[in-house]
């Protein structure tokens, strides 16, 4: 019998690179490293959790992309938010393609999930896949590295109209606390944010990680923000909009 085993990846997409619209072939992500035990293992699945844009009701972001992986981080995909390097990528070890079709028929509009169980075809995406990583050292002896990338094939959303209103009477941007209170065009944060998202301004000053949603402006921080580092009118993003989910057999 097979031994089956799943790695969740948050993928970090600065907030400055999400206040501006991708474009097909733009970067998502450059290389994430990942752990896997030790040895080759088959790729049997990607599951792929995407946030929407930053609008009421919310639009969802069920875009193609390309994942793919490699053995090293030696050559650079590119910027994010910015078209992909034309270079060789010798270290590739696969991809997997997740396309419109691998998103589910009824929409999340809270978050967008694709699988590539849903193309309905053998071999669909590109799994399963045989990956073999490079061992690592220290500590961690028992688990080989492999990278992963993402290129955008569809013109993925994140920009946001959620901005911190300073006015509201819950928060003082000047005073360290950890009530967040926002505010624009009938937004409710119920819809972009829950407890465990890690929250940025758009110009990348770090406003906390959230520890409840109260209600449809307002939101609990697990610590402090920093006195001053904020200001009134920030946009407010969430830093790990897209979450991967690789299912493996051993």
């Amino acid at each position: 019998m097979g031994k089956y085993f799943s790695v969740t990846k948050k993928i970090e997409i600065a907030a400055s690179k999400q206040h501006a619209a991708f474009g097909a072939g733009d970067v998502l992500t450059d290389w994430v490293a990942l752990q896997i035990p030790k040895g080759s293992s088959c790729l049997k699945s990607v599951t792929m959790l995407v946030r929407p844009k930053g609008d009421a009701t919310p639009t969802d972001n069920d875009f193609a992309c390309d994942i793919v992986f490699s053995t090293t981080n030696t050559f650079s995909l590119g910027t994010v938010n910015s078209a992909v390097n034309h270079r060789p990528f010798p270290d590739i070890i696969g991809l997997v393609e997740m396309t419109t079709g691998s998103y589910g028929v009824n929409v999340y509009n809270s978050t967008a999930i694709a699988s590539t169980g849903l193309q309905g075809n053998d071999n669909e995406g590109g799994v399963p896949l045989v990956l073999t990583g490079v061992p690592t050292t220290g500590d961690n002896v028992g688990y080989d590295i492999i990278y992963v990338g993402m290129v955008a094939v569809g013109a993925f959303r994140w920009d946001t109209l959620i901005r911190l209103n300073d006015a509201s009477g819950n928060m003082d941007v000047s005073v360290a606390g950890t009530t967040i209170a926002t505010d624009g065009s009938s937004m409710d944060i119920r819809e972009h944010f829950a407890a465990g998202d890690v929250l940025h301004a758009h110009d990348d000053a770090v406003i906390g990680t959230v520890s409840s949603v109260t209600d449809a402006t307002d939101l609990e921080l697990t610590s402090n923000f920093t006195a001053g580092a904020l200001a009134d009118d920030d946009y407010v993003y969430n830093l790990h909009p897209i979450t991967l989910v690789l299912g493996f057999e051993k």
